[in-house]
């Protein structure tokens, strides 16, 4: 058997793909292709290198695109295989026998997306990155008073430094598909967290901001309220962005 011998791009887009499960070419470009001096150059090594890892079955993209067809190889969507994880020597935790609903896709890629948002934050030195966990392991799981153990499931948790300060947030990526009372009770698990004081024991007494990321300013205002109405003190535990948002608003905290 012919060892594959990765170089250290491969090897960060394997990573990547092992961690956030799926990202597209333009995301991928974004990361690991800026050195380049025109965006089509960016985009046709891309394209070469993905497709040797294809070649290679340590990745492969699904059928669906991001754009459609006309949008060209750019639109398409990469996930790594049971042969890219053996390759990372990683155990194969998930399997991607079946095209994902456009809805989880959507979901998955604005967290991937998140991610990207931070790593130009950081090459412009507005951040240091410190850690961003996909899930699962972003999850966190306590006991209540009832001794019911409880899985609150964040999409991601990250950790930063912004001048003299170190941040860290929890993410929820919200696709306008779950009722406000979902996103309610979702809140409340946080609380509940919260109050089990775990996750500030590790954090040197400070609990993460919650981020919840929206589709739209329709979506934004409906959840801004709701959570005021509903958690009384509790509500400035949580802030709702719209992802467009995401990079100002975090880039900015620098100057509170």
């Amino acid at each position: 058997m012919v060892k594959i011998e990765l170089t250290a791009k491969d090897q960060a887009i394997l990573t990547l793909l092992s961690k956030c499960r799926y990202a597209t070419t333009k995301q991928i470009v974004v990361l690991y292709f800026q050195d380049s001096e025109h965006s089509r150059t960016a985009f046709r090594r891309a394209n070469l290198l993905l497709t040797k890892l294809k070649n290679l079955q340590l990745i492969n993209h699904l059928e669906r695109r991001i754009g459609g067809v006309r949008a060209g190889s750019g639109s398409f969507v990469w996930h790594i295989t049971a042969k890219g994880l053996k390759a990372l020597n990683r155990p194969h935790r998930f399997k991607n026998k079946y095209e994902p609903t456009a809805h989880h896709l959507e979901h998955t890629l604005a967290v991937t997306q998140a991610y990207v948002f931070l790593k130009l934050l950081e090459e412009a030195g507005k951040i240091r990155l410190e850690k961003f966990d996909f899930e699962p392991i972003c999850h966190r799981t306590y006991a209540t008073f009832s001794v019911k153990r409880i899985f609150l499931k964040p999409d991601s948790f990250t950790q930063l430094v912004l001048g003299e300060y170190e941040d860290s947030y929890f993410l929820e990526v919200d696709m306008a598909t779950e009722s406000l009372n979902r996103v309610v009770n979702q809140c409340k698990k946080y609380i509940a967290y919260y109050q089990t004081d775990i996750e500030q024991r590790e954090l040197d007494g400070v609990f993460p901001l919650i981020l919840w990321v929206v589709p739209d300013e329709k979506r934004k205002e409906a959840i801004s309220r709701k959570l005021e109405n509903e958690l009384n003190n509790f509500h400035p535990m949580f802030q709702v962005l719209i992802l467009e948002e995401f990079s100002e608003w975090i880039g900015g905290r620098t100057d509170e």
